[in-house]
């Protein structure tokens, strides 16, 4: 399980992410409104949005290190999980706000100075790498990943308006600016999806992602002692611990020899697939219905209402 000592580490990145975002924020409202510039307000709305996402983020790590309690007996650490799926839909929001503002930009574009956004947007892509120097080495953490993944979209972002700037004042074509916010979002979107679908996969019991069910069935069952299993779960109580029920039919054997065998299921499976959390339930009579997936070869009575 996470430590808290890998928290403390994730902490402090997510402190210096915040204050170097919220600098980046205040240069770029600021300089979006001197320079005229869509492209580098639509950054700063980004901005703007990662400034709640880091604090959102640095909250939920806050809460997840809460303890188990008789109420909450797997703890807080699906706080974190909620966390990055409110940041997945807040980047969506805010990509919708960008459309529309860059749908009027090209219809009507306007003059903007476009050196001093170059230099505006530099700064911004400086402070970003920063940050996201502090937060890369917390790839491994949902919560953390979702901090990073807006650190870099603003990156890029930046990115786009300085090339769209450097555009623009060889050119003068002023429609660039609306043309590189569109970019933008599609940078922001892109990285939206992928925290929404694992977000809500987890918060849905899925099984987590890279695990075959039918591989760890197959490895189970190839353990000495085991004669059959059904009833298998895989799930995520974080990315960080995955977890696994099963029942396990054996021949009518002694506690000690069972020990054994659940010793060997559970180091093949920890061995093979990092599953440290099982779950083993011993059976010497087949289930009713022996199938991998007993839940959902079951009656549901409420399909018909």
């Amino acid at each position: 399980m996470p430590t808290h000592h890998n928290h403390s580490n994730h902490g402090a990145g997510l402190k210096y992410a915040i204050g170097i975002t919220a600098s980046i924020l205040i240069v770029e409202l600021i300089g979006g409104v001197w320079t005229n510039s869509l492209a580098l307000l639509s950054d700063a709305a980004h901005v703007f949005t990662d400034v709640i996402a880091l604090l959102l983020s640095w909250f939920a790590m806050r809460i997840s290190l809460k303890p188990a309690t008789p109420t909450k007996t797997y703890g807080y650490y699906r706080g974190e999980i909620l966390a990055a799926l409110v940041n997945g839909v807040m980047l969506f929001a805010v990509s919708a706000f960008i459309l529309v503002e860059a749908y009027q930009r090209i219809q009507n574009p306007e003059h903007i100075k476009s050196l001093e956004i170059m230099a505006i947007a530099t700064v911004g892509l400086a402070a970003n790498l920063l940050s996201a120097y502090y937060l890369h080495g917390s790839s491994d953490n949902i919560n953390m990943r979702a901090a990073l993944y807006h650190v870099l979209g603003d990156a890029l972002a930046s990115v786009g308006v300085i090339a769209g700037g450097g555009l623009i004042w060889w050119t003068g074509w002023y429609v660039i600016d609306p043309v590189i916010s569109v970019v933008i979002c599609g940078i922001i979107v892109i990285g939206g999806i992928g925290l929404v679908r694992e977000s809500v996969n987890i918060l849905m019991e899925g099984t987590p992602s890279g695990m075959d069910l039918d591989e760890v069935a197959k490895t189970i069952s190839g353990i000495e002692g085991v004669m059959g299993v059904h009833d298998l779960h895989l799930w995520c109580i974080s990315p960080e611990i995955p977890s696994l029920s099963a029942h396990v039919l054996v021949d009518d054997i002694t506690c000690s020899s069972a020990d054994a065998i659940r010793d060997r299921i559970n180091d093949a499976i920890l061995g093979r697939f990092g599953i440290a959390h099982t779950t083993l339930q011993f059976e010497c009579t087949e289930c009713g219905r022996n199938t991998l997936l007993c839940i959902s070869a079951a009656p549901q009575p409420y399909r018909n209402l």
